[in-house]
């Protein structure tokens, strides 16, 4: 096998063997960020969709069962400046029976290392805050702080 075969080999085949055994991931998580952040004064729009194929399929605690439901989140995100953008998300769901109901809100503000800095690899810092109503979440409100670094080289990111 070519040297570069199997390092690709040896990369690909943990992380699909990984991938295979993940028990899962939360009903609304959708999108993983990299360090660049929308231009200046500009107005993003994306809508992010989420199919829960094997939830939980009674009342627990008051909440909602998660089997066959469908998740739809609006995200509207404008870029502040060179260095910041502000998101701000609209979580719903639909599942036969409820039909569809509005989750919660959340904004996420988020600053990075200026390109001007000549960092070597991307930094940024994103917060995230917002309500989900009980029934679909234990923590009706909730705080997160997600640290990102990233780099390009090449043709990989």
């Amino acid at each position: 096998m070519h040297p570069v075969a199997r390092q690709v080999f040896h990369v690909l085949v943990p992380l699909i063997v990984a991938a295979s055994v993940a028990a899962g991931q939360d009903n609304y998580e959708i999108q993983v960020y990299g360090a660049p952040t929308v231009e200046p004064h500009s107005t993003m729009f994306e809508l992010h969709s989420n199919f829960t194929i094997n939830g939980r399929k009674d009342f627990l605690d008051g909440m909602y069962p998660t089997n066959h439901a469908e998740h739809e989140t609006i995200e509207i995100t404008q870029g502040l400046n060179d260095w910041s953008e502000v998101g701000f998300y609209i979580f719903t769901s639909e599942r036969s029976g409820q039909g569809a109901q509005w989750v919660g809100d959340h904004i996420r503000p988020r600053v990075r290392v200026p390109d001007s800095w000549g960092w070597p690899v991307g930094v940024s810092l994103s917060t995230e805050f917002g309500y989900q109503r009980s029934e679909f979440s234990e923590d009706t409100w909730d705080w997160e702080i997600r640290p990102i670094i990233d780099q390009t080289v090449g043709y990989w990111y």
